[in-house]
């Protein structure tokens, strides 16, 4: 799972539930935007068998950085633009249905609490 600001909590949070799910996953947190430290990033990027961006935005501004600065394209993305953070199990949600094959691109329902 590749993350950016303000996702790095949560999708810790997704990954204990994926992990017990018997999913191998890992998580890279990008810090720094300016200056984009590409070489790091593909060395890391390319050891993983898919990667999937999670950003609260809806055009993943973010992914289309990276594939601008690297050439890299995510095999899936997760995203959530409601107004609302993420929760675990959107990220978790999203990773099942992704890995599952039947989206690249997964947005949570948005959810009304009461």
């Amino acid at each position: 799972l590749l993350g950016w600001g303000s996702t790095e909590g949560v999708i810790h949070e997704a990954m204990q539930q994926i992990s017990a799910a018997g999913v191998s996953v890992s998580n890279l947190q990008i810090r720094w935007l300016v200056p984009l430290h590409t070489e790091a990033i593909d060395s890391i990027l390319s050891r993983c068998r898919k990667v999937i961006i999670v950003e609260n935005n809806y055009s993943g501004q973010f992914a289309r950085y990276l594939r601008s600065e690297t050439g890299f394209a995510a095999a899936g993305h997760i995203r959530k633009y409601d107004g609302e953070p993420f929760m675990p199990h959107h990220i978790a949600d999203g990773v099942k249905a992704i890995l599952a094959g039947s989206t690249k691109l997964y947005v949570p329902v948005h959810e009304i609490q009461v």
